[in-house]
């Protein structure tokens, strides 16, 4: 079966067309979300100037999303986008339609970590029959857990990006209090992700007195590769503070196969791991140290990897449920479209 596969974040919309039983995904499409009043614009765009697609036919779309995907109503997080399921599915040429989180489809594209191109930042014991933790920190901090089962792979999703943030140090302590200023819940997200990483930068020069000489997360993040300064230290921080979530995820979930660090902003942060508490934040965690001892980390590289996640899901059988689908695949007509979210 011919698909088209999307992965959507906060910023980006990531498309390609693949085949649901073997990959790889080809056409592969970088879209700006800011560039498109709607997601069903950003698809329009995509299939009218890919040049595969006058000689396919395309069955299925699957979207991979940042969002909550419960019920019919998708509100993209850190995004305009907003649409309703059926609606889009009626909208589109196409037979069935399936939505999961985005996380869902990094999760399902790290069924086997270590053959992937993932770079090993913490060597351990991986079991292979226990939870996978898959986290990402990018426009937003996504969370998920990969469990083997009988009948393949089953992602436990959430939003875990949202779970209150817990400081470690008296500096975080001081940066949830600046934080709490301004918002009554700060959350993990807020902290673990490019604008956490801007966060962060103001914080510390609030702190010293002295004006941010930065104002974007990738400037940010290119000074403190560079240099020691303020940038750097807000890094840094980012990073300690994404262990702490890490190692609770890993506690909570059981997941003594291991982690993988996926999203936008660690990998290009990654040559500051050494420079970082990262591994004690890790290793370093009470009575359950000798459990965490043994634990994997990875970090992903590749930035397309949700695309086949997303071709994954439509077969995965735990996502089965979740696939909706039409009797006609004939496009509405124009006046219809107007009512689409």
């Amino acid at each position: 079966m011919t698909i088209i596969a999307i992965d959507v974040g906060g910023t980006n919309a990531r498309f390609g067309i693949a085949e649901t039983d073997k990959g790889p995904v080809t056409g592969i499409k970088n879209l700006i979300c800011a560039d498109f009043p709607r997601l069903e614009d950003a698809i329009d765009a995509y299939m009218e100037t890919s040049t595969d697609m006058p000689s396919l036919e395309i069955d299925a779309i699957s979207i991979a999303v940042a969002a909550p995907v419960i019920g019919d109503n998708i509100d993209v997080t850190n995004n305009h986008w907003q649409f309703s399921k059926t609606a889009l599915l009626e909208y589109l040429p196409i037979n069935s339609l399936l939505v999961i989180n985005d996380f869902t489809a990094q999760a399902l594209a790290q069924t086997d970590p270590e053959a992937v191109g993932n770079q090993l930042v913490l060597n351990g014991a991986s079991r292979v029959d226990s939870p996978l933790l898959v986290v990402g920190a990018g426009t937003g901090l996504g969370v998920a857990t990969l469990i083997p089962t009988n009948n393949g792979y089953q992602v436990i999703e959430g939003e875990g990006g949202h779970v209150c943030f817990s400081p470690r140090d008296e500096l975080e302590v001081e940066l949830y209090a600046y934080l709490r200023k301004t918002r009554p819940y700060v959350s993990a997200e807020e902290v673990i992700s490019g604008p956490g990483l801007e966060r962060i930068y103001r914080f510390l020069c609030n702190r010293e007195g002295v004006n941010p000489s930065c104002r974007q997360a990738a400037h940010i993040g290119a000074v403190a590769l560079r240099e020691k300064g303020l940038e750097r230290q807000a890094a840094l921080m980012l990073i300690n503070a994404l262990a702490t979530v890490m190692v609770n995820n890993v506690l909570t979930m059981g997941c003594w196969r291991g982690a993988v660090i996926a999203g936008g902003v660690v990998p290009r942060l990654a040559g500051l791991i050494p420079e970082s508490h990262f591994i004690e934040r890790f290793r370093e965690v009470g009575v359950m140290w000798n459990v965490l001892e043994d634990v994997p980390v990875w970090l992903a590289t590749d930035t397309l990897i949700g695309l086949d996640g997303a071709r994954k899901a439509l077969t995965n059988p735990s996502l089965a449920p979740r696939v909706i689908a039409k009797t006609s695949s004939r496009r509405p007509e124009p006046e219809a479209e107007m009512h689409l979210s």
